[in-house]
């Protein structure tokens, strides 16, 4: 699924997220087997992309960051398949970042016999070690998403094949 563009489109600050947004619009609302059909549809940018937005869509506090990687481990299960996309475009702060907040989130929701314990958003407010630890990653996550955006955006510029048709 290649996204239409005008050329000049090419140089905007947002080219990765204008190249997925019409995927994640053509999903919402439809069953997780529709949504994982389509999804092995798209090429490893693709879904790199569709991954990084998916969750950083929902990360606008820090109590969305917590919950949102926590939905991602233990519902849908789609984890891993942040990780991998962030690893297609050689990101490997925000791929530390990811790990050590699995790390966290997994050492206090997750049992021996890996089930999952019930999450809120509203646990990193009564559990002060959790909102510290949470916190620091946050911050080192608002910091160095500019810089993941940045290079998928140079990635897209010079593999223009994998994710754009022009008009």
């Amino acid at each position: 699924m290649l996204t239409k563009i005008k050329e000049e489109e090419l140089m905007y600050d947002n080219i990765a997220w204008i190249c997925i947004m019409p995927f994640i619009l053509k999903i919402q609302g439809k069953s997780m087997e529709t949504k994982f059909d389509l999804y092995w549809k798209l090429n490893d940018g693709q879904r790199g992309l569709y991954m990084f937005y998916s969750y950083h869509n929902h990360t606008k506090s820090i109590f969305e960051f917590f919950w949102f990687a926590f939905y991602f481990m233990s519902e849908v299960r789609s984890w891993i398949g942040l990780k991998n996309g962030m690893s297609f475009f050689n990101e490997p702060e925000i791929i530390n970042i990811y790990e050590e907040l699995e790390t966290l989130i997994e050492s206090k929701y997750k049992s021996v016999d890996g089930t999952w314990l019930k999450a809120s958003p509203s646990d990193i407010e009564k559990d002060k070690e959790l909102f510290v630890s949470v916190n620091k990653l946050y911050i080192r996550y608002n910091t160095q998403v500019p810089h993941t955006i940045k290079e998928m955006n140079s990635y897209i510029r010079n593999h223009k094949e994998e994710f754009i048709e022009f008009e």
